[in-house]
């Protein structure tokens, strides 16, 4: 369990950095949806970062639900329900508020494209209504939290369920026919709610168009850790989905361009009766799998040595550096927004200092939360200082 771990740790690191990444790229021609664009007209830098946000979707949040779903049965079974629903309540609640009432004001000064100073801002729509970003629910990509609590819910209320009836089953067994429901259960689901919530439609902030792979993956992980599969994955089976990956990423991109992705409208893919949303439904959990069975092998092969100091400070880091990430992305593209590079330049720069900002800023956030906490205080909360 205690290297299956180290691997699991370094494994989160990564998807960390690829968050930040992958939000970065959307700055300057990527895919998707964030709080500031740049260079939105440059059509070799779209298409490369559009691929590459494309790719990482269809794995990495997934991914960071298998290992949440990994680890849950053992916090549960240590804590018991009560305990395990207020310890997350508190890790995952506090930063959704924090979010909510002080980074979605700052975020918002650049996505509204704000005219006036920052000062200004803050006094006519910040100061004026400091509790706009509760009421309006903003999150941005701490949804991520409120979905794990949701999914936290669901998961005590299965334990509760067979506690109560007495049921114990074996665990599930990895085995091919397994992979195949799970495989064929999420393309239909795809396809089916994005008839309803097409991709990029968000009900609480949660785009319902990739849970059926969020959901399955998170159970697999809770699966994963009672069967044991970490030890059953392959690497004979790692090279092969290596081989389909390849193959998958390349048409990918075709595929999109066949339906009509160059031409600046991607919206039959995201949902709808067409064979752009049917390539869609099936490609994106297809290639989810295959990319995460190929890191689970090769971190669990290759990245399972004893922890290094930079292993430890890293792991440690890596929850609060993907909290604030989203300001230090945007301010950090917001500051360089006059320097005359090209965009994939300009991506790779503010990608890497972005990186380097989150995980640095998370580190003096913990150490100065850590100091605070050891004041001691007197009776009346007053600090006590020490006679020497």
């Amino acid at each position: 369990m205690v290297q299956r771990m180290v691997c699991l740790d370094r494994l989160k690191v990564f998807l960390t950095v690829l968050v930040v990444l992958h939000h970065s790229s959307i700055v300057y021609g990527g895919s998707g949806g964030w709080f500031y664009y740049e260079h939105q007209d440059d059509i070799a830098a779209n298409a490369l970062l559009s691929t590459f946000t494309g790719v990482n979707q269809t794995f990495f949040m997934g991914l960071f639900f298998f290992v949440s779903g990994y680890v849950t049965p053992a916090s549960y079974d240590r804590r018991g329900a009560g305990r395990f629903l207020k310890a997350r309540l508190y890790r995952f609640g506090v930063p959704l508020i924090c979010y909510m009432l002080l980074i979605a004001p700052l975020l918002r000064y650049v996505s509204i494209g704000y005219e006036g100073s920052f000062g200004e801002y803050l006094r006519t729509e910040v100061l004026s209504n400091p509790l706009r970003g509760a009421i309006d629910f903003s999150i941005g990509p701490l949804w991520y939290l409120f979905a794990l609590l949701l999914f936290f819910a669901g998961y005590i209320g299965f334990r509760k369920l067979a506690e109560s009836r007495g049921v114990s089953k074996p665990p599930v067994a990895l085995t091919f026919r397994v992979t195949v429901v799970y495989l064929a259960a999420v393309m239909v689901a795809n396809f089916a709610i994005r008839l309803v919530f097409p991709v990029g439609t968000e009900v609480l902030n949660l785009q319902l168009g990739y849970f059926p792979a969020y959901i399955g993956l998170f159970m697999a992980g809770v699966a994963a850790y009672r069967g044991g599969w970490l030890q059953q994955l392959k690497e004979t089976t790692a090279k092969k989905w290596k081989w389909a990956n390849i193959v998958m990423i390349v048409l990918f991109p075709a595929g999109m361009a066949a339906g009509g992705a160059l031409d600046g409208d991607v919206s039959a893919f995201m949902g709808g009766m067409s064979w752009q949303a049917v390539f869609y439904a099936i490609i994106d959990p297809l290639l989810g799998l295959g990319i995460s069975y190929s890191l689970l092998v090769g971190f669990r092969d290759r990245r399972n040595g004893s922890a290094t100091k930079m292993t430890h400070w890293l792991s440690a880091n890596a929850f609060t550096a993907f909290i604030i990430h989203a300001p230090i992305v945007t301010y950090t593209a917001f500051a360089l927004r006059d320097l005359s590079w090209h965009p994939l330049l300009k991506f790779g720069l503010v990608g890497c200092t972005s990186v380097v900002l989150s995980f640095a800023i998370s580190s003096l956030i913990r150490e100065s939360s850590r100091v605070f906490t050891k004041i001691p205080l007197g009776p009346r909360g007053k600090v006590r200082h020490s006679s020497n």
